[in-house]
C-alpha cells in the first residue's frame, strides 16, 4: 500500500464576532487529544500525517483550507462538534475546490449523533466516521489507497449511488488492553508544544500546560451529556501507560496536566493507584481533573492533594434539588456540599460547573441556584446555558419541555437555544447574570482569585482581557434577547 498524506483538521470553532466570545477570549488552543491520538495511529500505519488547527483566535475558513491544500493531501480528516460542524463543512467544500482528489471525512461527536443528517446536509464530506475512529479511519484510508470499496468498513457513513446516506454499525469500542496499545498523542505535530497551549484562565496552576485523557466513556446518564462517541461503559488506560505519558510530558517541561477524562475519579481504586505512582515517580507537575459529587472521600482527596492535585471541577449543574432530580438523579445537595467542603479541607481548589434553562426549570429553581452560589464552598464557577445537543438523553424529548431552536451554529452553550415553558430568554438572561454576580462579587471568591493571580503572574494579561471584555458586559443591564424562530 502506498503511503498516503493525511491532514487532520480542527475547524474554526466559532462563527460569530470574536469580540463577543467571552468564554474563549484571550485563549490559545491546540488540537484535541483525540485528534492527536488518531494522527499517531494513522502515522503508525505508515502514512504521512499533518495537523492543521483552525481554532486559534481569528483563523478564517479560507486560511484553514489553503493550509490544508498546500500539504497535498490524499485524505483530510475533520473533527467537529455541533457548534463547529458548519465551519467544518465550509472547510471541506473549500478543500474539495482547492485539492479535488482529496478524500474528506468528518468525525467527532456531531456526526456520531446524527450521521445521516450530517452527510445529507453537507456535500463536502465524502465520508463520516461514527464512534471511535482508531479502527475505522485507518481502514478507510487503506481501502481507498488500494482502490477497493470501503463501504463495508464498520462505523462508516457514506452515500449510495442514488445519493442516499447509509451508516454501518459502528466498530467495537477499544477495550482497556487495546487502549494501552495506542501510541502516545502526536504532540510533535503541534508547533511549539507545549508552550502554545493556554486553557481557560484559572484552570491551571502554572505553565506550560498539557492535557491528557486516561479513560473513555462514563457510566452516568446525565440528561445533557453526549456519549455517542465514547459510550457509557468506562474503559481505562492502565496505570503504567498513564505514568509513561506523564513522564514524557514532564520531560517536555510541562508544569501542569489537565486530565480531560469525562470523570477522572469514577474508578477510585485506580485513582489511588495513580496517585501513589505519581508520588513514587517524584513528579513535580500539578494537575486538575473532573469529578462527580458522589465519588470521593476525604482520605482519597488528601492523597490526591499530596500527589499534586490542584483543582477538581465538579458537575453541579443546578442549585435546585428539584432540577437535579430531573437531570442528574443520583445527586443530593447535602452530599454535594459535603464533597465540596472535604475537597477544600484537603487543600484542593473546587470548581463548579452549572447550567441554566434545564428542562422543567422555572423562576423558583433559578432563584435557588442563585442562592446556592452565594454560599457554596467553591473557588471558581462556570455557568452555561442548557443546550440539548444531538446524542444527549434530553434531545429526543426536549420539545415537550419548551421551545427549542435547533440552530447548530448557535449551539455553543452561550445562547438560549432552549427556553423552558413558562420562561423567556430575557428572564433567563437576568438570572444568568445574577448568578455570576452573586458568586464573583463574594469577598472570599475575589480574595481567592487575587491569591491565584499572585501565584502565577502570567495570569495578569489574560485577566485584564477578561475584565475588559467580560465585566463590561456582565455588570451592565441585561438586554432582552430574542429566541430565534
Amino acid at each position: 500500500m502506498r503511503a498516503q498524506t493525511v491532514v487532520f483538521v480542527e475547524p474554526p470553532y466559532v462563527c460569530w464576532d470574536r469580540r463577543m466570545d467571552r468564554v474563549r477570549e484571550g485563549e490559545e488552543e491546540m488540537p484535541g487529544v483525540g485528534t492527536l491520538v488518531l494522527a499517531a495511529v494513522v502515522r503508525a500505519a505508515g502514512h504521512r500525517c499533518h495537523v492543521v488547527d483552525g481554532k486559534r483566535t481569528g483563523t478564517s475558513v479560507e486560511e484553514v483550507a489553503r493550509r490544508v491544500a498546500a500539504l497535498g493531501p490524499d485524505h483530510v480528516g475533520i473533527s467537529a462538534t455541533t457548534i463547529s460542524i458548519h465551519n467544518a463543512a465550509r472547510v471541506a467544500a473549500r478543500v474539495k475546490a482547492l485539492a479535488p482528489r482529496a478524500v474528506v471525512t468528518v468525525g467527532g461527536p456531531h456526526v456520531s449523533a446524527v450521521p445521516e443528517r450530517t452527510l445529507a446536509a453537507f456535500a463536502g464530506f465524502d465520508y463520516g466516521v461514527v464512534g471511535e475512529g482508531e479502527r475505522a479511519y485507518p481502514a478507510l484510508i487503506a481501502h481507498c489507497a488500494a482502490g477497493s470499496d470501503p463501504r463495508d468498513v464498520p462505523g462508516l457513513v457514506y452515500r449510495t449511488a442514488d445519493g442516499a446516506v447509509r451508516t454501518n454499525p459502528r466498530a467495537p469500542y477499544l477495550d482497556g488492553a487495546e487502549l494501552d496499545q495506542l501510541p502516545e498523542p502526536a504532540w510533535d505535530l503541534v508547533p511549539d508544544f507545549p508552550l502554545r497551549f493556554q486553557p481557560n484562565v484559572f484552570n491551571y496552576r502554572a505553565t506550560p500546560v498539557a492535557s491528557v485523557v486516561t479513560s473513555r466513556g462514563c457510566p452516568f446518564s446525565c440528561a445533557f451529556c453526549d456519549r455517542s462517541t465514547s459510550g457509557r461503559r468506562g474503559r481505562y488506560h492502565g496505570v503504567d501507560y498513564v505514568i509513561a505519558l506523564c513522564r514524557r510530558l514532564e520531560r517536555l517541561g510541562v508544569r501542569h496536566v489537565l486530565f480531560y477524562d469525562d470523570l477522572f475519579t469514577v474508578n477510585r481504586p485506580r485513582v489511588i493507584e495513580l496517585c501513589e505512582r505519581f508520588l513514587a515517580e517524584g513528579f513535580r507537575f500539578t494537575w486538575s481533573c473532573n469529578s462527580h459529587p458522589n465519588l470521593l472521600d476525604l482520605p482519597t482527596l488528601r492523597l490526591m492533594r499530596r500527589a499534586g492535585c490542584w483543582q477538581i471541577a465538579y458537575g453541579i449543574e443546578s442549585g435546585s434539588q428539584r432540577i437535579l432530580d430531573v437531570v442528574k438523579r443520583e445527586v443530593r445537595l447535602p452530599r454535594l456540599l459535603e464533597t465540596l467542603r472535604e475537597t477544600r479541607a484537603a487543600g484542593i481548589r473546587t470548581k463548579g460547573l452549572l447550567m441554566m434553562a434545564h428542562p422543567t426549570e422555572d423562576e423558583e429553581s433559578l432563584r435557588e441556584t442563585v442562592a446556592f452560589l452565594r454560599t457554596a464552598p467553591l473557588d471558581l464557577v462556570q455557568i452555561t446555558k442548557f443546550t440539548p445537543y444531538p446524542g444527549t438523553p434530553a434531545y429526543a424529548t426536549i420539545g415537550a419541555h419548551g421551545v427549542f431552536d435547533e440552530d447548530w451554529e448557535r449551539m455553543n452553550a452561550m445562547n438560549w437555544v432552549f427556553v423552558p415553558h413558562g420562561l423567556t430568554p430575557a428572564v433567563l438572561e437576568r438570572y444568568f447574570r445574577q448568578a455570576y454576580r452573586a458568586f464573583y462579587l463574594r469577598p472570599d471568591v475575589l480574595w481567592g482569585l487575587a491569591r491565584t493571580i499572585a501565584g502565577e503572574p502570567r495570569y495578569l494579561g489574560r485577566v485584564a482581557t477578561y475584565v475588559r471584555v467580560g465585566l463590561r458586559d456582565w455588570l451592565r443591564p441585561a438586554p432582552a434577547p430574542v429566541l430565534a424562530s
